[in-house]
């Protein structure tokens, strides 16, 4: 089958100028024009650009940005891809494209004997979400069954700063040990080299001294689970600190001696920078979440997440089961077997001499994984805004209505103002495809 690609296919090739003017201009006379005319773009300004990045100085890197294309990868790419939180992602929805014709990718390390039996397995898994489809399970329920390795197609935009350290993760550091991630790397270091040549070169090193995650030793038959946050860890007395930050801010007038009053909160909620919410902190760990859900998680960019190897996920063998099939016996059985049958194919795959690396193409979109996150309140807030919403997909919305929960329970003179988009702006998003049935907040007068 063809080679994935990723294609940088959009830069600023006058880049490099405003690169080596940034350099210059916290050190040298005139405007911020009169230098950059003075930049020329030559080997000058890539000289002096490596000796001010090699100083730490790597703001200047910043101003040169790229777009890329990641053209039938697998979704194991993708998923180590969206990680990366100073980058910008769209990736094709499983929740509404039909992948039953996506293909998949072969591991180049797998022993030439044993490609036949991966063969086999991946086209079954693709005819299982052919016809749980043609049964009318949703496409986003059907999707749990395809193996993580179908091909996958998305777009990646960042500044030259963040794409470094991509290129390195992917060649040299954490990714090099899946060799379709390391060859994608190896070509974007040779694109970017091609504009910044040299420029790379001092990054490397430290990258091999990233620590290695455990492999799993063994492969368990699983169980259906269902997702479960924890919060477990919180800013110490939230509401105070709130306060003190609404006081701080000068943005709000007191009331009865108190800024956070339930009119200032709805206030800050709705205001276009609610920089008061970032002072308070929240970590969950969230145990069963399919490998699908998790790309929900990974998906906003202003939270840290602490994820496991995706082989953890096949280890375990547990997996999501969805209402659309749980209601269908014939097809339950037919799911569950599948899920049962990966563990039993993997072990004797590896058993044959398949490397336990080439066994994540075999974790499948259903298999579950444990992880921790970390949101600030004002992430929380937008967080929360999408994913309580009735539109979003069952199993985040599952667990974010019991995040939202736990916090209400936690501090519920700050969380009862958070809530789906409806209830907190007053207004759907959603435009004809809204449900209809716009929530309210109780911190409002009437609605308690």
């Amino acid at each position: 089958m063809n080679k994935g690609t990723a294609t940088i296919l959009q830069k600023n090739v006058d880049a490099l100028r405003i690169a080596a003017a940034s350099a210059r201009i916290s050190t040298q006379q005139g405007t911020a024009l009169e230098i950059y005319e003075n930049s020329l773009g030559g080997e000058k300004d890539i000289h002096l650009v490596k000796k001010v990045l090699s100083s730490g100085h790597k703001s200047v890197i910043e101003h040169q940005t790229f777009s890329i294309a990641f053209d039938n990868v697998s979704v194991l790419v993708e998923q180590f891809m969206i990680e990366f939180r100073l980058a910008s992602f769209t990736v094709k929805s499983r929740r509404y494209v039909d992948f039953s014709k996506a293909g998949y990718v072969v591991p180049e390390t797998l022993p030439e004997r044993l490609v036949p039996a991966y063969n086999l397995r991946m086209v079954q898994l693709f005819d299982l979400y052919t016809e749980l489809i043609h049964a009318g399970v949703p496409k986003e329920d059907a999707r749990f069954v395809l193996p993580y390795c179908f091909r996958s197609n998305f777009y990646v935009s960042c500044n030259a700063r963040e794409l470094i350290n991509i290129i390195c993760s992917m060649a040299y550091g954490r990714g090099s040990r899946f060799p379709e991630i390391k060859a994608l790397g190896l070509s974007l270091e040779e694109q970017f080299s091609s504009l910044y040549p040299g420029v790379i070169d001092g990054e490397k090193g430290r990258y091999a001294a990233c620590l290695p995650q455990r492999l799993p030793e063994q492969y368990e038959v699983g169980q259906s689970v269902h997702i479960q946050p924890y919060l477990i860890e919180a800013t110490e007395n939230a509401e105070e600190t709130l306060e003190m930050a609404m006081r701080f801010s000068g943005r709000f007038a007191a009331g009865e001696q108190r800024y956070l009053t339930a009119e200032n909160l709805l206030k800050l909620v709705r205001d276009a920078r609610p920089r008061e919410l970032e002072m308070i902190n929240y970590t969950f760990r969230i145990e069963n979440a399919s490998l699908a859900c998790l790309t929900h998680f990974s998906r906003h960019r202003m939270l840290s997440l602490l994820l496991p190897n995706i082989e953890e996920a096949l280890a375990s063998g547990c997996y999501v089961m969805p209402e659309s099939i749980a209601g269908n016996p014939d097809l339950r059985d037919k799911y569950t077997a599948a899920f049962h049958r990966q563990a039993m194919i993997v072990t004797n795959m590896v058993k044959e001499g398949m490397s336990r690396e080439d066994a994540a193409y075999y974790a499948m979109a259903g298999h579950t994984v444990d992880f921790f996150l970390t949101m600030n309140g004002r992430e929380l807030l937008h967080f929360l805004k999408l994913r309580t919403c009735s539109r979003a997909q069952w199993e985040i919305r599952a667990a974010a209505q019991d995040m939202l929960e736990q916090l209400q329970d936690h501090e519920p003179m700050v969380f009862r103002a958070f809530g789906p988009s409806c209830a907190v702006d007053g207004t759907c998003p959603e435009g004809r495809l809204s449900c209809g049935n716009p929530q309210k907040l109780s911190i409002l007068p009437g609605n308690a």
